[in-house]
């Protein structure tokens, strides 16, 4: 039996990758499953899986359910109803014909968290194994804050209502005197 060895990458965070090995005859609901599950995600979510071409323009979309989208097209001004693939209908040998094929995974459309798959090999595997498997396992699909975020957090104060009272009755009359203009622009640079 055939497998298809998907590469998965993230342009969110550099350091996420996974391998992953999927029979042929494989259904795309199987291959989302897999990714719900090594991407830690919570699957209660809409995804869907778009073919590209090698530039990574979506051609066509595997939505999870049927959700009878008009397409339009746009050479012509009139819509025509293309069927829509869905993923527990959809095997991966009958939709996939290029051997480098290129997709992108979008898993939840309000957070719109999305993978890049690249099929990098197709080799005979042994059907004795449980499929789909995850070969290779790196990082999270979301990055770990940066140390400027940490600093960010770190730095932010909170003031009470008190306090902010309090700093305004220190302000004594006239002291907006010392603040000229001619003052706020002298040059300090004889006291270097």
């Amino acid at each position: 039996m055939h497998v298809y060895r998907f590469r998965i990458t993230s342009d969110e965070n550099d350091e996420f990758l996974r391998e992953v090995d999927v029979l042929a005859n494989q259904t795309f609901e199987d291959f989302h499953n897999c990714l719900v599950k090594t991407c830690k995600f919570s699957g209660n979510e809409l995804a869907s899986f778009y073919l590209c071409d090698n530039q990574w323009r979506k051609r066509r979309e595997i939505t999870l359910m049927d959700m009878n989208v008009e397409m339009y097209d746009e050479d012509e001004s009139n819509s025509k109803s293309e069927p829509n693939l869905i993923m527990k209908d959809a095997r991966l040998n009958k939709t996939i014909n290029d051997p480098h094929q290129k997709m992108l995974y979008v898993y939840d459309y309000l957070n719109m968290y999305t993978v890049n798959i690249e099929l990098v090999k197709i080799f005979q595997g042994d059907i004795t194994l449980q499929f789909p498997i995850v070969t290779k396992e790196i990082s999270d699909i979301i990055a770990p804050p940066t140390k400027l975020s940490k600093i960010d957090e770190e730095e932010e104060f909170i003031f009470n209502e008190d306090e902010l009272n309090s700093s305004d009755n220190d302000l004594q009359e006239g002291d907006d005197d010392n603040f000229s203009e001619e003052n706020f622009y002298s040059d300090d640079s004889s006291d270097i």
